[in-house]
């Protein structure tokens, strides 16, 4: 199971609407701010305080964003142990100091324990979930008592008990069902201030359009659902993808990771044989002018929300890692489908972490990477 050790390359530089047609605007390069990211995960290990005690979310620092990311450690888990298997989304619980990853074959969330250096990771419990019918979970938020996951099958968004004893499902906007099939709900974050839940399809709705072509990007409706208000009608913004980086294959957003109540992170990821997989981070916030909740149909006109690359993990120092099992640009690379912010590290910097769904294949590994930024 190796571990590698960290090097650092600097990131490519921001994708800008000029840069991308379609795409309107530009999240500044000032707006990924680490070190407030820093602050939402110290703040994701409080409790979710009542609408009427809440307190207002802190500024962001004025302070430069990071000139580079860095690969602190890529993990693989023991291919043998059916804990790896198809693990997708992750959320970290900064008070156990616990990443939870959700299985999407089976109802449940497995402990991923790391050691003190973020280094090698351990399997912790297993949480098996009650949930009637089927489903194929893709996303995991932590609540203070409980978990949220999302199902691509319904699509559902589920709220249990730590225990996994359900709760209640959250109502969604009535056009999810109109997802495409195995390219429903992927995503799954919750926001530091324990407010807002964020989740996306994986690529457009069949009423919003082509899925994203080697030509052109796909649109998808980020929606954020307010767990304060449960009356309240969730917000959808459009976002676009990128396009298809390969003549064939395919492309869409596997998750999303909150840095405040209208900032994220976007993992955009694919695969074409021959070519293996491509894995793009994004930062964007929600903007009143990309609204689509009262949009009935999406379109490669509709206006999108703006948005900078954070990384391309093939851009990564892969050096120490094993060969990969399949062709891949870097040995780094695989079906990463799973992202959160981590913990922070001693010298303060943030961190992120990956975690790929070998989708229970022999030539795909199960991995855990740790990035600082």
């Amino acid at each position: 199971m190796p571990s590698l050790d960290r090097c650092a390359l600097p990131t490519s530089p921001p994708t800008s609407a000029a840069a991308r047609p379609g795409v309107e605007g530009r999240v500044g390069r000032r707006g990924f701010l680490l070190s407030s990211a820093a602050a939402a995960i110290s703040a994701c290990s409080g409790g979710r305080p009542a609408a009427t005690t809440r307190p207002a979310p802190p500024a962001p620092p004025t302070v430069d964003a990071p000139r580079s990311v860095e690969l602190w450690s890529a993990f693989d888990l023991p291919a043998g142990d059916p804990r790896s298997r198809e693990l997708s989304g992750i959320a970290w619980d900064a008070e156990a100091r616990v990443l939870w990853a959700v299985h999407d074959e089976s109802p449940a969330v497995v402990a991923l324990i790391p050691d003190r250096d973020l280094r090698a990771w351990r399997f912790g419990e297993t949480v098996a979930l009650e949930i009637d019918g089927p489903v194929d979970l893709e996303g995991v938020a932590l609540l203070p008592d409980g978990f949220i996951v999302c199902s691509e099958k319904g699509p559902r968004i589920i709220e249990l008990d730590r225990a996994g004893r359900f709760r209640r499902d959250l109502a969604l906007p009535a056009r999810l069902r109109g997802a495409r099939r195995n390219k429903s709900l992927e995503s799954l974050s919750l926001s530091p201030s324990g407010r807002f839940l964020f989740t996306t399809t994986e690529t457009t709705l069949k009423s919003d359009g082509a899925k994203a072509t080697p030509r052109a990007g796909a649109r998808v409706r980020i929606v954020r659902l307010d767990l304060d208000d449960a009356d309240g009608a969730p917000s959808e913004h459009a976002y676009a993808t990128d396009p298809v980086p390969h003549d064939t294959g395919d492309w869409g957003v596997s998750d999303l990771a909150a840095l405040d109540d209208a900032r994220l992170l976007v993992l955009e990821r694919g695969w074409s044989r021959g070519h293996g997989n491509t894995v793009r981070v994004y930062e964007t916030a929600l903007d009143p002018r990309a609204s689509c909740a009262e949009t009935e149909a999406l379109s490669p006109e509709s206006r999108a929300l703006g948005k900078t690359l954070v990384v391309d993990l093939a851009k990564l120092c892969a050096a120490g890692l094993p060969e990969p099992k399949q062709p891949q640009p870097t040995p780094l690379l695989d079906n990463f489908e799973g992202l959160a912010l981590g913990p922070t590290l001693p010298d303060g910097r943030a961190t992120l972490l990956l975690v790929s769904d070998d989708n229970g294949r022999a030539d795909q590994f199960a991995r855990v990477v740790v990035l600082t930024l």
